[in-house]
């Protein structure tokens, strides 16, 4: 039996940033607005230690995605 199913956590972002589709847990989220406000990282850096696009840090940091 051939399985032909694609892992959306597996698979390349098709809109070309090459980063894989990741979830994170509201804790998470908490820790990368932390890390930001500290200026421990930059989003581009946050970006590349979480292995999402820039834009999601982003989202992340202006509170559009994962509140409480």
């Amino acid at each position: 039996q051939n399985n032909m199913s694609v892992n959306l956590y597996d698979r390349k972002d098709r809109r070309g940033g090459g980063y894989a589709k990741r979830k994170f847990t509201l804790e998470e989220a908490e820790i990368i607005r932390l890390e930001y406000a500290k200026g421990v990282y930059t989003q581009h850096q946050l970006a590349i230690k979480y292995k999402v696009s820039q834009s999601i840090i982003n989202k992340i940091l202006r509170l559009k995605t994962y509140l409480k």
